[in-house]
């Protein structure tokens, strides 16, 4: 049987056979012939319900050249099963070469024998999952990217700060040198000055000194000339100095990631380009005034402790996808952040701190809406699982057989129990239907059932389920049992009947008692009208006719009643042995005697009311303890049913065997016609009465019944084999004394 199907109730197992979004199917034979495939799966094949029937490659043309098919024809031949994760498989799917991903499991159904016969397959589409660690590996790979792009932006960042450092000792060296410069100009004036007042006083004597003149006046120049030049180098660094710090501030302007420069104890923004306005939601206005109070909502979180720590030891810090809550647009907003933050340094002191930052907020948030929805789907399949492994113990452990049909009526599924009321066995469900004609279906007065009025085809017409529906099942080759059917329908997502299930009990011995209670009923008012009727119409005679009727005319009445009496006491009797039996209340009074003292009184009673010869043999002389009287009832019920049933049989004979030392075997052997097999087994139930070559005898059905109860109260043993044509034998065992 196909034990791997699974609902949580009739409903659930139409979602897990043919409705669940886990795809099934199922392949038979070495040729891999697709027995069953439900819609899931038919979804990811592309393919309609054509395929069933077909083989793996004709049902999967575009396989060819992929793994599949040679994986299932290894699990085939091996029995171990196979399972992959994320597995790719290119399929057809409206015309298109489709590439997705799959969970799946190959999974070898193993017979009593040992046999591979057919082999499950399920499967999960999981390329959304695939797809979301993609985008996960995608992130990492640009994140790793950013973070190689920050960490060569630091690079260009130290190297400038590097050159700046240079250019401020190249600054202070000029510095030194203009100070230098100055004092030399400062001390020319002065010569010149002096000079100038010597050339006052001294003008009268200007033509005498003329020569000295032109002389001081070529110093002079030629001092000038070195003013000059000292000048257009103090004008050329401070051009070097001016460049270098607008290179600065546009690359801060121009990165294409949002970056600022704070600077002093006061975190005063110095520089901050549009990006880095944009993410905190400010506009220019926030140039030269303190960071942390122009965005007060900053203080104590992680990117501030990150950065004060960067302004403090002068270290650098990074962080991926922290979370900052900040004010934008007048509301607290919590978002993801890549930062860097990079020490700011002139003439070898931290001064600032370069502050970089990416926000990341969506890819965060995508990521965790992914792993939000991977968990659940990793959730939802545990419990799919789980509940699917607690429907199957359910379906195999029920006392009632459950059957699951498709829409044509084919059986695709038939629990333990159903298997054993059907006498099926797992290779041979899938080839049956409800109303196989290998099954006669019968209605309970034993006239055959029209299709239509099936329980199952009553449903399938009205789309109505049906319950406690009896009907009868003569199998070929085993004796008739009665079944009672509930019939639910399943229907398919557009409403559509799509199958059927069929949950039923064996009813047999229900139905048995209850026909044989009616035809109890029946025989003992025929049974008890005949004598009464008999005992009735001779007294009748004897009250109207007794002075006009002969001696020998009364005396043949009188006998007739008294016969009418004795069958209508042992009718009597049985039925209040049968009374007493069920209440348990046949008593039994054990007492040691002979079998020869029971052989004699049975021959007494019998041996005048036949003509057939009645042989007692055996070991007579053993002694029993039991009570005498019910013994006797049951062996004068034995040898009186041979006599009944075999009336052609000469001989019967009555043997008592010793089977060992604290068991003694009574028998009663005739020639007559014998048993048929398959009635064995019911001779000693209630009511039950066979008859003989069509032949029928008076009778309630309950001497074997009585008999069989008498001796399980004596601890023994009752029973009878029988071959057709060569007669029948019943026995019973008693323990010995002692």
């Amino acid at each position: 049987m196909i034990r791997f199907f699974s609902a949580l109730g009739t409903e659930a197992l139409l979602e897990i056979l043919m409705q669940s979004s886990d795809a099934t199917a199922i392949y038979t034979g070495a040729e891999l012939y697709i027995q069953l495939v439900n819609n899931a799966m038919l979804a990811i094949w592309g393919k309609d319900s054509s395929v069933r029937g077909k083989t793996f490659d004709e049902a999967l043309p575009e396989m060819n050249g992929q793994p599949f098919t040679q994986l299932l024809k290894d699990v085939w031949q091996t029995g171990e099963i196979y399972e992959a994760k994320n597995m790719p498989a290119t399929l057809e799917i409206s015309g298109e070469m489709v590439t997705s991903y799959f969970d799946f499991i190959y999974r070898p159904i193993i017979n009593e024998n040992g046999e591979v016969y057919c082999i499950l397959h399920t499967a999960t589409d999981v390329t959304e999952r695939v797809k979301a660690w993609d985008l996960v590996l995608e992130k990492e790979q640009r994140e790793q990217q950013i973070n190689e792009e920050l960490a060569a932006t630091n690079e260009e960042f130290q190297a400038t700060n590097e050159e700046l450092a240079a250019l401020n000792e190249e600054f202070s060296a000029i510095n030194d040198q203009l100070d230098e410069a100055n004092q030399k100009i400062n001390l020319l004036n002065s010569q010149l000055q002096q000079e100038n007042k010597n050339l006052l006083l001294d003008n009268k004597g200007f033509q005498d000194n003329i020569s000295d003149l032109d002389r001081s006046n070529k110093i002079l120049k030629e001092r000038n000339d070195e003013l000059i030049q000292l000048n257009n180098t103090i004008l050329r660094l401070n051009d070097q100095l001016s460049d270098s710090k607008t290179s600065f501030a546009n690359m801060i302007a121009q990165a294409p990631m949002a970056m600022m420069l704070v600077k002093g104890d006061d975190f005063i923004v110095t520089m901050i380009n549009i990006s880095m306005l944009e993410l905190i939601g400010k506009d220019a206005s926030i140039v030269g005034k303190p960071l942390f109070e122009e965005l007060p909502e900053l203080k104590g979180q992680h990117a501030a402790d990150m950065l004060i720590e960067t302004y403090e030891k002068g270290v650098s810090h990074h962080d991926h996808s922290n979370p900052v809550t900040i004010n934008r647009g007048g509301k607290l907003d919590n978002g993801f952040f890549n930062f860097t933050y990079t020490p700011f340094i002139e003439n070898g002191k931290v001064t600032g701190v370069i502050d970089m930052a990416m926000e990341v907020t969506p890819q965060v948030r995508a990521i965790q809406e992914k792993e939000r929805i991977i968990s659940e789907k990793i959730s939802l399949e545990e419990t799919l699982r789980t509940s699917e492994q607690r429907l199957h113990g359910i379906l195999e452990t029920m006392a009632e057989g459950v059957g699951v049909t498709d829409s044509s009526g084919q059986l695709v599924y038939a629990n333990p129990m159903a298997q054993q009321i059907l006498g099926l066995n797992e290779s041979t469900i899938k080839d049956r239907t409800y109303d196989d004609p290998q099954w006669q279906n019968l209605r309970l007065d034993g006239s055959p059932l029209p299709s239509e009025e099936h329980p199952m085809s009553i449903m399938f017409a009205t789309g109505q389920p049906v319950f406690d529906y009896e009907i009868g099942v003569q199998p070929p080759d085993r004796e008739r049992f009665y079944i009672s059917i509930n019939a639910a329908p399943i229907f398919d997502s557009d409403g559509n009947i799509s199958g059927g299930i069929g949950t039923f009990m064996d009813v047999t011995t229900r139905r048995m008692i209850t026909q044989g209670k009616d035809d109890f009923i029946s025989i003992a008012s025929h049974e008890l009208k005949t004598p009464v009727t008999a005992l009735k119409a001779t007294l009748q005679l004897l009250k109207r006719s007794h002075e006009k009727l002969p001696i020998d005319t009364r005396a043949k009445l009188l006998e007739q009643a008294n016969k009418s009496l004795d069958k209508l006491s042992h009718l009597i009797s049985e039925l209040l042995d049968t009374s007493r039996i069920e209440q348990g209340q046949l008593r039994v009074d054990k007492k040691p005697f002979a079998l020869s003292e029971l052989f004699d009184d049975c021959c007494s009673n019998l041996v005048d009311t036949t003509k057939q010869e009645l042989i007692f043999e055996g070991t007579t002389d053993e002694i029993v303890n039991a009570d005498s009287q019910q013994i006797g009832q049951v062996l004068i019920n034995l040898i009186n049913n041979a006599i009944k049933y075999a009336p052609e049989s000469e001989k019967i004979i009555i043997k008592a065997e010793k089977l060992n030392h604290k068991e003694i075997k009574v028998s009663v052997k005739d020639n007559g016609p014998g048993i048929p097999g398959h009635k064995l087994e019911h001779l000693f139930e209630r009511y039950y009465r066979t008859n003989y070559q069509g032949q029928k005898f008076t009778g309630l059905g309950l001497g074997l019944y009585i008999s069989a109860d008498i001796i399980k109260n004596h601890a023994g043993k009752v029973g009878v084999e029988s071959e057709l044509g060569k007669g029948s034998e019943f026995w019973f065992t008693l323990p010995l004394e002692g």
